[in-house]
């Protein structure tokens, strides 16, 4: 897997467009992966996997909320 820096993002955001593979993207300073890229191509591979992982933070950001109707 490729290593992308925040900065070297910044300084060529068309980097991106000639990217085939896939890559993290590191903070260099502090060594901190901060995301992946997928390319596009690949997309259709991750849906469910992005659909669970929105679901879950759906759920986290909305506990809250089912705590306070369950109180009623």
């Amino acid at each position: 897997m490729l290593k992308v820096g925040i900065s070297d993002i910044s300084k060529n955001p068309s980097l991106f467009d000639k990217l085939d593979d896939l890559a993290e993207v590191v903070n260099k300073k502090t060594n901190q992966v901060k995301g992946v890229f997928i390319p596009r191509a690949y997309l259709s591979s991750f849906e469910k996997v992005f659909e669970e992982i929105e679901y879950q933070k759906f759920v986290k950001r909305n506990a809250s909320l089912k705590n306070t109707l369950d109180l009623g």
